[in-house]
């Protein structure tokens, strides 16, 4: 079960990553570990980093997706740094561990000589307990400051679960210097192996021979050996490549395990050979006592043999020359005694807290981005360095950028930290595999793949969609008959905990709806088709000659699944807030996957939502994009008949046919995908022209009410030619006038007698029909009825 770390990320659908590490790439992070982790389908990703490696990640303007795609948790430490190298991955049944000497950074994971230990449960049950405990005292180390006490506290429950049904046979233990020093815990285990009789060792760091000298004496040893690398050592800003001044005899040697690698030795491990077996361990800590017996958060993993069949090879070697001085770019000094801080955003609000260095009192909050630094508010740090402040508009203007770097300046100093969003928080917890894709979407950089995610998300989704307060639409009931899986899906859970299925109560996570709403914003957005001929990692497709894949097309399985998200939106008395839904998505669909969503399926999706919008009744604030779909569904060259249907959904939707046309813009990707070339102003005109039929019947009922003829009704009565002598007569006779009925109201019957069919027809299209089976009575009905026609 041996993986490269850079493989286990990627291996399976993890509901869990989380990494703790002193240096930090964030651009090595996003484009060897993130990008495994995304297309692996990862919920949840979390950095638990040392605050002076997250000040050193702040400067990368290239890394973008922190706070949307994973977590960075600084943890600042009083008396040492936060230096252990653990990888941990769950997926709620399978869980692995990676414990090491590499951080996470391109030489971290590659370009240094790094030792990491791979465990499972399956042998190292013990290991995890150990792990488990580590995150515990993590959760509440005092000389830890950090944000994520509950994370760390969720993370040991796993790892814990993991342990439960592992193997425990005292093989593999994770040594941590929370609670107990490392070099303590080191001579324990050779104790209970009788007693050490050699210790060899490799690092690249030592503190003169201080930490070696203690160890060594602990273990009633009189020597050490020390592997001198022939490649040298990695270069570090403090501690020396070799123990140059132990009091204790210092052994060089070449030990085999290492000797053979040309990369630079960043590894860190002990051999301690002992009377009845032997013991390795590896990990983070250095020769150093900082390390093996300070204030150093470590963690190393012990292999216990109590028969060993090897032990290192040692050749002869000599003592590693000093390291040149370390020729630094360095800092500015304004960056190298600014501080790190944590923030958190959640609607209007954000709360954070200096880690470093202890500053309060009156301070400016910030917001820094490549275009520099713009001022938020002023806030007031407390002596803890906690603060608090209302920035409207910051959530939901970071939603749709990248990272989120906050700034506090005070007389004091100043410090800067990445800040997390509540709804994107919210987001990855609940959406899961898909949180990746919307994000995806949210920013316009989605692939084909995405969109077919977002479809899947939305049909398991569509109840919580029909319901989503986004862009203030009315609340609804849930439609009592949809398929129980919906009523079941993640969403349901995370926006109403608390109620249930057809309740028609609102509740939930504010947070979440508030993504919702940006996400239904965005799919508004018109970004044009995708390139489709790409795979979701942005790679070209290697087409074969006869121009099939191995894979069907994302695009053509979303526009598939859209189909089905379109049922579940609309069934029979569908809400305009659900019937908004299918209508928003469906015009993404149009724009983002071009020719691939026939003109049928356009017209279709494009029809059945402005129904359903019509029959409900429109929303204030869209009428605009509804009405400019309702434009859409007669085209750009319309004959007088469509341009007819077309004013009549205008007039239902309730903007003023003597202004401008709606924008063109909302509709534009259905009539792209509907092949209409036309110019738009022109059929705005022809709609403007022409009059309904309903219209005209109201012009005619005016007429006959005024006991005179008038003008507008000439095509109306020229439409329904049985009925035009019994209405041209009552407007010249009051006795004619005697066999016309005006319904005040919407009826299908006359003396207690239902139309027939065809004269129902007429009376609904044209407003005027004759009761053919009884008194042959010319009816007119100029208005509509309630939930038909809204002018």
């Amino acid at each position: 079960m041996a993986y490269r770390p850079e493989e286990l990320a990627g291996a399976r659908p993890w509901k869990l990553a989380a990494f703790t590490t002193y240096a930090l790439s964030l651009s090595f992070f996003e484009s060897i570990v993130l990008d495994r982790l995304v297309r692996g389908r990862t919920q949840e990703a979390l950095i638990l980093a040392d605050a002076e490696g997250v000040r050193a990640a702040l400067s990368e303007q290239g890394a973008q997706r922190v706070g949307r795609d994973y977590e960075v948790e600084p943890v600042a430490m009083t008396g040492g740094v936060f230096h252990p190298k653990v990888s941990f991955f769950h997926d709620g049944s399978e869980a692995h561990l990676l414990v090491g000497s590499g951080n996470l950074t391109f030489s971290g994971w590659g370009r240094n000589l790094e030792l990491v230990e791979h465990l499972h449960p399956s042998f190292a049950g013990d290991a995890f307990e150990d792990a488990a405990e580590f995150f515990d005292a993590l959760a509440s180390q005092p000389t830890a400051a950090h944000g994520a006490q509950d994370r760390c506290l969720q993370i040991a429950a796993r790892l814990r679960g993991a342990a439960s049904v592992g193997t425990k046979n005292g093989s593999f233990r994770l040594l941590h210097s929370l609670g107990q020093r490392i070099g303590d815990r080191i001579e324990e285990l050779a104790d209970g192996l009788g007693g050490a009789t050699r210790l060899a060792a490799a690092a690249p760091f030592w503190d003169g021979g201080q930490a070696v000298t203690t160890l060594c004496r602990a273990l009633k040893l009189e020597r050490a050996h020390v592997h001198a690398h022939p490649h040298g050592a990695v270069q570090g800003s403090v501690g020396d490549c070799w123990p140059r001044n132990a009091e204790i005899e210092i052994v060089p040697v070449e030990a085999s395990e290492f000797a053979n690698e040309r990369r630079p030795l960043h590894a860190k491990a002990f051999e301690i050979e002992c009377r009845r077996g032997r013991i390795v361990v590896s990990g983070s800590a250095n020769g150093t006592r900082a390390a093996l017996y300070g204030g150093n958060v470590e963690a190393c993993v012990a292999r216990i043999q109590l028969e060993p069949t090897a032990s290192w090879m040692l050749e002869p070697s000599s003592a590693l020359p000093p390291l040149p001085p370390r020729e630094d770019e360095g800092e500015s000094d304004e960056c190298a005694n600014r501080g790190v801080l944590r923030a958190d955003v959640a609607g209007d609000t954000v709360s954070g807290r200096v880690l470093s260095p202890l500053i309060h009192g009156d301070a400016v909050l910030s917001k820094v981005s490549v275009d520099g630094v713009a001022r938020l508010c002023d806030v007031t740090l407390q002596p803890d360095g906690s603060f608090r402040a209302l920035v409207p508009g910051l959530e939901a203007q970071a939603l749709r950028g990248g990272r989120l770097v906050v700034r506090v300046t005070s007389k004091d100093g100043e410090a800067e930290g990445f800040a997390s969003l509540s709804a994107v928080t919210g987001l990855r917890r609940i959406a899961g595999k898909a949180a990746s894709s919307l994000f995806a979407i949210l920013s316009g950089t989605e692939t084909p793949e995405d969109v077919r995610v977002l479809m899947e998300w939305a049909h398991n989704n569509a109840v919580m969609l029909a319901r989503s307060s986004a862009a203030g639409a009315r609340k609804v009931p849930v439609v009592a008959d949809r398929p129980s899986p919906l009523a079941k899906s993640d969403l349901w859970n995370a926006a109403a905990p608390d109620t249930k299925p057809g309740s028609g109560q609102e509740g939930g996570d504010p947070g979440w709806m508030r993504f919702l709403d940006a996400l239904v914003h965005a799919l508004r957005e018109r970004r044009g088709p995708l390139g489709r001929d790409e795979h979701e990692d942005g790679s070209e497709v290697k087409k074969p000659a006869n121009g099939n894949t191995n894979k069907e097309d994302p695009a053509a399985v979303a526009a598939r699944i859209l189909d089905d998200v379109i049922n579940l939106l609309l069934p029979s008395g569908a809400s305009s807030t659900s019937a908004l839904r299918a209508l928003d998505l469906a015009a993404y669909a149009c724009d983002r996957l071009g020719d691939v969503v026939s003109r049928e399926k356009a017209m279709s999706w494009l029809k059945r939502s402005v129904g359903a919008i019509l029959a409900d009744g429109v929303p204030p604030e869209r009428m605009a994009d509804v009405a400019s779909a309702a434009m859409a569904l007669s085209g750009t060259r319309p004959d007088r008949e469509e341009a007819r249907s077309a004013r009549e959904r205008i007039l239902r939707v309730g903007i003023p046919l003597k202004g401008e046309p709606p924008d063109v813009v909302f509709a534009k990707p259905f009539l792209e995908r509907m092949y209409e070339e036309g110019d738009y102003l022109e059929a705005w005109e022809t709609v403007r022209d022409v009059t309904t039929w309903r219209e005209q019947a109201r012009r005619y009922v005016d007429a006959l009410y005024a006991g005179s003829p008038g003008d507008g009704y000439d095509e109306l009565l020229a439409k329904v030619p049985h009925e035009a002598g019994v209405l041209e007569a009552g407007l010249k006779s009051e006795n004619a006038r005697k066999r016309i009925v005006v319904l005040q109201k919407w009826s299908s019957t006359c003396c207690s007698m239902r139309l027939p069919k065809l004269e129902e027809t007429k009376l609904r299209q044209y407003g005027v029909a004759r009761a053919v089976n009884c008194s042959q009575k010319a009816l007119i009905w100029p208005k509509a009825s309630d939930g038909e026609e809204r002018a």
